[in-house]
């Protein structure tokens, strides 16, 4: 059986010029650095999109204190990237699986293999390249342990409308790029698959197939839960927009449960 190619294969080399500039970085990082987080792992850390300036913030607001900020992804593209613009080494790279196997956790990238976090992110739907719910949960579940006892873990997700159509198109402009985008929704599974063919104006046409399983926040919560932690705060955007039945998006701290 041939394997599927991952995320990270299938739109590294587009990434940063697509997505780069999709959040206000600036707010990312000043609500991933309350608190003042020494010890930082990001889940699915692609280009270092988040990590670089958060990892900068953490510097500048803590300038005497030990900042670690390690970064776990699956793809070697990605990382490679990560590694060509953090000029600085301000991001500890790890290749491996989110889901955090035993195997990672005993990784000489990490101290020692009770090393823990002050926060723990996921960001920007990483967490629904994990495609099926045992792995979602499992992810989670790691996550926690690998919590200090005043950590914080934090999702960023869409939100998927449960009225949505099984089938959907849409068509795009990226920088010099034109997107066109196929996909079906599972209800039942939260499946989202489809294929983004995208053009570019020097005539390369590329196409890059790609899925996902939805959770609902309120999956998300009991997955969390289950893990030993309790929703503490949830905002519509890193801009800490307030949340409601309306939001296309959510951004989820969970703490311990005491």
């Amino acid at each position: 059986m041939v394997a599927e190619p991952t995320y990270g294969a299938t739109f590294a080399d587009v990434y940063d010029e697509w997505y780069g500039e999709s959040d206000d970085l600036r707010a990312v990082a000043s609500l991933l650095g309350e608190g003042r987080p020494r010890r930082v792992l990001e889940l699915g850390v692609g280009t270092g999109r988040i990590a670089l300036p958060l990892a900068r913030h953490l510097r500048e607001t803590s300038p005497n204190a030990e900042i670690l900020v390690v970064g776990v992804d699956e793809s070697p593209e990605m990382l490679a990237l990560l590694a060509s613009r953090d000029t600085g080494g301000l991001v500890r790279r790890v290749l491996g699986d989110m889901v955090l196997s035993d195997t990672l956790l005993d990784n000489t990238a990490f101290d020692q293999p009770a090393d823990m976090f002050d926060l723990v992110v996921v960001s920007y739907n990483t967490l629904f390249n994990l495609t099926t719910a045992n792995r979602q949960a499992a992810c989670i579940k790691n996550a926690a342990a690998r919590l200090a006892n005043d950590g914080r873990l934090i999702l960023d997700c869409c939100i998927i409308d449960p009225d949505a159509p099984g089938e959907g198109e849409s068509t795009e402009q990226r920088g010099d790029w034109t997107l066109h985008t196929r996909s079906t929704f599972d209800h039942a599974t939260g499946r989202v698959a489809g294929t983004t063919t995208s053009r570019h104006k020097d005539g390369r046409v590329v196409a890059r197939p790609f899925t996902i399983t939805y959770t609902s926040p309120y999956s998300l919560d009991a997955m969390c839960e289950s893990a030993g932690l309790r929703l503490h705060a949830r905002h519509a955007s890193w801009q800490r927009a307030e949340f409601t039945d309306d939001s296309a998006r959510h951004v989820s701290e969970y703490r311990a449960a005491r």
